[in-house]
Parts: C-alpha cells; structure tokens; sequence
C-alpha cells in the first residue's frame, strides 16, 4: 500500500475530475494526469465496473502494488481509472501496462 502522503485526497480527486485533461487509455485503466511538484496516485474502482467491495479493494491492493513496483520518476497528480478488463488482469500485467502507460505520459 502507498503511503498516505502519496495518495490523492478527494479534493485533489475532484480537481483532476473536473480539469477536463485528456485521458491516456489502456488496456486495463485510463489515467488522467497533471504536472505538480510531488508524485501522488489516486484510483477508481466504479461500482459498474466491480460490483462487489471486496474485489474492488483486491484490485485497488494490486493496483498499488503495481504502482510501488515500478520506478515512478515523473512529478505529477496521477488518477487511475479502471475498466472492466481490469478483472481478468493478473499483477504481472497492470505492472507492464503501467510501464507502458508512463512512457505515454507528457505534460504541456
């Protein structure tokens, strides 16, 4: 799990949602991101997306695991998105879907 100074609070949250930025697809999540001085990770599991709570916070563990894993340099607000495919996912793919997804990201 990240350290909590590493996560979005729900006002951060809020202003990533409302920022209209644009959206790097994946396989699994999209992420939303925005340059700032700190690197911060916030995720989203929709109810639509995993109905029951107990495997959504399965996929929210992974999810961080995978974040702590790879070696996130880049400085910014970073919102993970997930999508339905999320669910067939093992860990070994979110790691490389997140290497795949940081080489994309590029801030104005």
């Amino acid at each position: 799990m990240l350290a909590k100074k590493n996560r979005l609070n729900r006002q951060e949250v809020n202003l990533l949602k409302k920022a209209k930025s644009k959206v790097i697809q994946g396989r699994f999540f999209g992420l939303v991101a925005q340059f700032s001085d700190d690197s911060k990770f916030g995720l989203i599991v929709s109810n639509k997306v995993v109905p029951g709570a107990v495997k959504r916070n399965q996929i929210k563990r992974s999810l961080y695991l995978a974040i702590e894993k790879n070696d996130w340099k880049k400085k910014g607000l970073f919102l993970f998105l997930a999508k339905k495919e999320v669910l067939k996912a093992t860990k070994l793919d979110l790691i490389k879907e997140i290497e795949e997804i940081k080489q994309k990201i590029i801030f104005d």
